[in-house]
């Protein structure tokens, strides 16, 4: 029999911590409500819809993607950089930083980025970031669906009998040729008005909207709420409680020792 190694916390200073020893003596410290509102965070989370971005350029649309996909508790993001590096606080200046330290203004993120789980794809050599994406997200068992106007998928047809992620591509030029061959298939979101396109954050809303309420609604019927395994949901809280403490290092040096 294999033994499972209990869920572990690892702090800004490298030291690993057992999470279930760190959210008990983090939630003596934490404000009154905090570990009920991450609780309830972390037991709607899904993670068989996932948002995949390639090359977005303008800053307040990688960050305003971010935001709605926490909002809507879809917690696994992958991002291409291509051209640019992917536009969201502290991960990179872009060339048209929005403050003096070139970070998104919390505003628009809310500090989404802190609460999901977020992995960048830079490329490697003959393997563009796209195509790095997508294989790894296929990897991890996701088929990969990226939007574009030729899809031969309406948005709301899109197979949910399996984990699935939706892909969105720059916002003037969308997906990169190579990307969209790697993909599974491709989807186009229906329109019916003069106008051709939406703004990409508009496009991402919509889509994670549409498709994580089908997730729960599948979800609802297995009289469950979310996806996060139990060790999943522990290292999560334990890394959420200590987030919201200063010099944590030395609270759970001298709490735990």
């Amino acid at each position: 029999m294999i033994e499972r190694r209990a869920a572990i916390y690892t702090s800004p200073e490298g030291v690993e911590y057992p999470a279930d020893k760190v959210v008990k003596a983090l939630s003596k410290l934490a404000l009154p409500g905090r570990l009920e509102r991450i609780n309830a965070v972390l037991d709607q989370r899904i993670t068989s819809l996932a948002l995949g971005v390639e090359d977005l350029h303008h800053e307040h649309n990688g960050a305003a993607c971010l935001r709605t996909a926490e909002g809507l508790g879809v917690h696994r993001v992958y991002a291409a950089e291509v051209r640019n590096p992917y536009p969201h606080p502290g991960m990179g200046t872009g060339p048209n930083p929005t403050d003096k330290k070139g970070r998104i203004p919390k505003g628009i993120t809310m500090h989404a980025h802190r609460w999901i789980d977020l992995e960048l794809f830079k490329g490697q050599e003959e393997l563009p970031a796209g195509v790095e994406l997508v294989r790894a997200a296929q990897k991890n068992g996701y088929r990969v669906f990226g939007a574009g106007p030729r899809g031969e998928f309406d948005m709301l047809d899109l197979p949910l009998d399996q984990p699935i992620m939706v892909l969105f591509g720059n916002e003037a030029s969308g997906l990169r040729e190579e990307t969209m061959s790697a993909c599974d298939g491709i989807f186009k979101i229906p329109m019916y008005g003069f106008t051709e396109s939406f703004n990409i954050s508009v496009s991402v809303g919509m889509v994670l909207e549409q498709l994580g309420s089908k997730v729960r609604h599948t979800l609802k019927h297995k009289d469950a709420y979310g996806e996060l395994s139990e060790e999943e949901k522990l290292k999560l809280r334990a890394a959420w409680l200590a987030r919201d403490m200063r010099q944590v290092d030395v609270i759970l040096r001298s709490l735990i020792g």
